[in-house]
């Protein structure tokens, strides 16, 4: 733990994190940060490079570097790791850093609202066909109207006869369906928040939970009630390994007929063969996949060819407010270490 009182003067950073670098600097000008790696051109470091970088640093600010035994004995004043991130595990040595003292820090939540907005955005897709529809204009599908309207309906240029887009693509309203949370963290409170302003009824399944903070309009069920009652179903763990397929043949069986997946957190939370038996046998209604078990995809992933799927390439998190959000988590860690404080999202340390 920094001492109160240490001269910022004497801190010299590596930032390989995208940030907004003007806001961190006026923050703290008195510490010396040095810019460069994936958050200055998109190109990460070498092992070697970064080995390099941070031999004299007391701070690292990263996202995507591997920082292990080998770089912590380098940097050999290091004393801080801020990861811009949640899951910290995969890219720094959570072991090494208790052995060497170090600090971590991570950036749980910091996408949370950029999440949850796109898992809004999915919702509104699958039930009222936009993605869909749009593909089959670009395909000239539904680009011929069949039979010439009458006089008193010619602003219905697409036409009103059963077959019609109208009338085969009528969507489902928000308001009263039922929305199913595979988890409820960070991004999962606020999809059960801006879902409710639509009228939706919200669900929820999490071991983990702590039921004082769950808002009186959510219940909390177990995992296979969730399944049998909710119209959508979107998950939101963050979990690990174990968790593996738990979306399967017999978790898709459970689903009504009319509902639809999302899944916006893991790909192998998935059994992505039993997701696409669901589909084209009708066992589900439709699905949105923001994350796949191979990415990025290859043309050939049966996949491509599901009934009713929309697919987008690990968008989610990704929005201005996430750049924003991180920033200030990295600012006030920065703050509090430096008062000589345990920061609010320190894991280690």
């Amino acid at each position: 733990m920094m001492m109160k009182g240490y001269m910022m003067k004497h801190l010299k950073a590596l930032v390989t994190a995208e940030i907004f670098i003007g806001d961190l600097q006026r923050a703290y000008p008195e510490i010396d940060f040095e810019f460069c790696g994936y958050g200055h051109n998109f190109k990460m470091l070498t092992p070697e490079e970064l080995k390099r970088k941070c031999r004299n640093v007391d701070i690292i600010i990263s996202e995507f570097d591997t920082i292990d035994e080998s770089v912590m004995r380098t940097a050999q004043k290091l004393k801080l790791i801020i990861c811009c991130r949640a899951g910290v595990k995969t890219v720094i040595d959570l072991d090494a850093a208790k052995r060497n003292g170090i600090m971590v820090c991570n950036n749980v939540g910091r996408n949370a609202n950029a999440v949850s907005d796109f898992t809004i955005g999915l919702i509104l897709d699958l039930t009222r066909n936009i993605s869909m529809t749009n593909r089959m204009i670009q395909e000239e599908i539904l680009t011929t109207t069949k039979q010439t309207m009458p006089r008193e309906y010619q602003d219905s240029l697409w036409g009103l006869e059963k077959e019609s887009p109208y009338i085969a693509f009528r969507g489902r309203g928000l308001r009263n369906m039922t929305l199913g949370l595979v988890g409820f963290g960070c991004a999962g409170r606020l999809v059960a928040e801006k879902a409710g302003w639509f009228g939706m009824k919200i669900i929820v399944s999490d071991p983990y939970v702590d039921r004082t903070t769950v808002p009186k309009t959510v219940e909390v069920v177990e995992f296979e009630e969730l399944l049998q009652r909710a119209d959508i179903v979107s998950v939101h763990c963050a979990g690990g390994k174990d968790l593996k397929n738990m979306f399967s043949k017999e978790q898709f069986r459970l689903m009504k007929k009319d509902a639809y997946f999302i899944n916006a957190a893991r790909g192998y939370f998935v059994d992505e063969s039993a997701l696409i038996d669901a589909l084209n046998n009708g066992d589900i209604c439709g699905a949105a996949l923001d994350v796949v078990n191979e990415e990025p995809m290859r043309p050939d992933n049966p996949l491509l060819e599901a009934k009713n799927l929309v697919i987008t390439p690990h968008i989610a998190g990704s929005s201005s407010d996430t750049l924003r959000c991180g920033t200030d988590m990295v600012i006030e860690a920065l703050e509090s270490y430096l008062k000589g404080e345990r920061p609010k999202h320190c894991i280690i340390g």
